[in-house]
């Protein structure tokens, strides 16, 4: 069943509340179609409103640029994280992986 606008209004205008809570207030919506309606659809209302970056909270989101968008942060805030990635990312890459490995290890120890 598609969502109605007045449906996301709520669940846009309450984005602290927990999907059960708002699921009481949605009749005949569960839980988990409302954490997928919060994931399609988001917790907030951002259509005409460009939210400020989550790192530095100055500047608007960089919503020209995909992976700015999706980090939520602005230009500066990016192209820092950008940079970073570059210069740590087969560091991190090696950890995580030596990391997953000793996990699998563990679980198959005999």
């Amino acid at each position: 069943m598609p969502w109605e606008y007045s449906e996301l209004s709520v669940v846009w205008a309450n984005p602290s509340m927990t999907a059960e809570e708002l699921s009481r207030l949605l009749p005949g919506r569960t839980p988990k179609a409302v954490s997928r309606a919060r994931e399609r659809y988001g917790r907030w209302r951002t259509e005409g409103f460009t939210p400020p970056c989550q790192r530095c909270g100055e500047h608007p989101v960089w919503e020209a640029a995909a992976d700015g968008r999706r980090w939520g942060l602005c230009k500066a805030c990016t192209i820092e994280e950008r940079e970073y990635r570059e210069r740590s990312g087969p560091a991190l890459a090696a950890r995580d992986n030596a990391y997953r490995q000793r996990k699998f290890k563990r679980r198959h120890r005999r």
